[in-house]
């Protein structure tokens, strides 16, 4: 029985993963004695993301009522700050001071002044221990508008804007996540449901480190260094604590069928590597792993190691296929050879590759995207392809640049805006110039291995599909679809396809290339 007297409410928006919300709530249970609930309000869908109904707010806000809880933190990122607007305004007009709202995430890190009027108080950059903090104080009684990372008004009106506090660098001492047990709802589809829905997954993502050591111009990575200069962002786990969740998620959840890595960049020292490889090999034999790597880390001894672990698949991020755009619009230092070099060294590891791109990028010149093709083409082991439309987030470097530019607003940066609810991954049912349309048609034919080449070049050469792109990206969904529903067999016979999976990415028009 918890010896304070705060019930705490945590709400993460659409996603059931919300590793935040769950290292937040794991942090208030264990070192702050707190009773902490969690609501994961509302899931997440390819393409398809809706905005919260007055039924889901309604559910919300009467549990928060019923409960009593005296503080409720939003957990949320750019696309869905509106909605956290909403909930806030039904919260204050239904409860008003018997319910303190304190908003955290990356949204509110990034651009704190679009929050701090809306919010009771909100809490900027790593959570753990200022969110920690912030509630002792409120349970205490004591003054809250000096809690580190904090912006907040004080009784005179006046803002208060506190300096963060400093990155949790040994990250072992923080506890694992929550997953499972009492105290845990979700919401979505005009119901409100007990329980944990992680609990009936059959991928499990993990993450072994926090941060990135890269820059990348899109990413929010490139943010967060202006939010922490000379902060050491990238921060890596011992392997005995990665291994000792994974083990206890592991008894958690029964039809775990394959682990994800879902670091940003899964780089590390050859010493952990091999201390890692070794001791999954033994224990985790019957988990495939995938992981997310960067061309200029794809060192092939690394991944052989990987490999003989169990080592599955990788998600390579090479977003742009020439060295212009990825230096002067991305800010990457990879490069199109280092990509050529992972792809010969493929033929012998034959690991289960996906390729990172991205595309709608007003800044490519017409000699990128020939370039990008032409990549696409000239890879001679096997590959998916995950096509990302670029989105503006708050303050990266590429939005800057796109400000900068003329080529957009502050109305078009998410937030403001809501593009990655429709087209965050690529659909074809999203409207592009005639030119983007075929190329975009292209880059879906050119890994389809079951469409010949010498067809997919006619494609590219013959002014008549120049012409006609709608044409040929119905030709290109076709193919898309044959490629999909072979992976769908191959996971229903692994036993790998869940129904969260199928209500995630199951939509003909919005289904994910690969």
């Amino acid at each position: 029985m918890s010896d304070r007297s705060t019930r705490i409410l945590l709400v993460g928006f659409y996603g059931i993963e919300n590793s935040g919300v769950r290292h937040l709530a794991s942090m208030l249970r264990e070192r702050g004695g707190f009773s902490c609930d969690i609501v994961f309000f509302k899931d997440w869908r390819n393409n398809q993301v809706d905005w919260p109904t007055d039924t889901e707010y309604r559910l919300l806000v009467d549990h928060i009522r019923r409960q009593g809880y005296g503080l409720v933190g939003l957990s949320f990122g750019s696309p869905y700050w509106k909605a956290a607007i909403e909930l806030t305004r039904r919260l204050k007009a239904a409860l008003g001071d018997a319910v303190f709202v304190l908003w955290g995430g990356l949204h509110t890190t990034l651009v704190p002044e679009e929050c701090v009027d809306y919010a009771d108080a909100v809490i900027l950059g790593e959570g753990e221990l200022s969110l920690l903090e912030f509630a002792e104080r409120l349970d205490d009684g004591r003054t809250l508008w000096e809690s580190p990372s904090v912006w907040m008004k004080d009784p005179d009106g006046v803002l208060r804007t506190n300096p963060l506090a400093p990155l949790i660098q040994d990250l072992d001492t923080l506890p694992f996540r929550v997953l499972g047990g009492d105290g845990i709802w979700f919401i979505d589809r005009d119901r409100m449901t007990p329980g944990d829905p992680l609990l009936q997954v059959r991928e499990f993502r993990i993450f072994a480190s926090r941060g990135c050591p890269f820059r990348c111009a899109y990413c929010y990575n490139s943010s967060l260094r202006n939010v922490y200069p000379g902060g050491n962002l990238h921060r890596r786990r011992s392997v005995d604590a990665v291994l000792d969740e994974l083990r206890e998620s592991r008894k958690k959840i029964p039809r775990m069928r394959w682990v994800k890595f879902d670091d940003d960049t899964f780089v590390f020292p050859r010493p952990w590597l091999e201390a890692f490889a070794a001791r999954y090999k033994a224990e985790f034999s019957d988990l495939p792993f995938d992981i997310l790597i960067t061309p200029e880390v794809a060192r092939v001894d690394n991944l052989r190691l990987l490999k003989d672990a169990g080592l599955r698949g990788v998600q390579l991020g090479i977003e742009a296929g020439s060295d212009r755009e990825q230096r002067e619009v991305y800010e990457r230092t990879s490069t199109v050879e280092q990509v050529l070099a992972f792809d010969r060294a493929n033929l012998e590891l034959k690991l289960d590759t996906k390729y990172d791109v991205i595309i709608d990028n007003p800044l490519a010149l017409s000699s990128d995207k020939e370039a990008l093709f032409r990549l696409l083409m000239d890879l001679e082991s096997p590959y998916k392809i995950y096509l990302y439309s670029l989105t503006l987030f708050p303050k990266s470097a590429v939005t800057e640049k796109m400000i900068e530019s003329g080529l957009a607003t502050q109305e078009d940066v998410e937030g403001h805006a809501t593009k990655s609810f429709h087209q965050f991954r690529v659909s074809i049912d999203w409207p592009r110039s005639d030119e983007d349309t075929w190329w975009l048609a292209l880059y879906m034919l050119a890994n389809k291995r079951f469409v010949p080449r010498a067809l997919v070049w006619h494609f590219h050469d013959a002014p008549f599909w120049r012409q006609h792109p709608r044409t040929l990206l119905e030709i290109a969904g076709a193919a898309n679809l044959v490629r999909m529903l072979r992976i769908a067999t191959g996971m229903l016979a692994r036993g790998e396809l869940s129904f969260q999976k199928v209500r995630e990415y199951a939509n003909l028009r919005k289904m994910i290339n690969q």
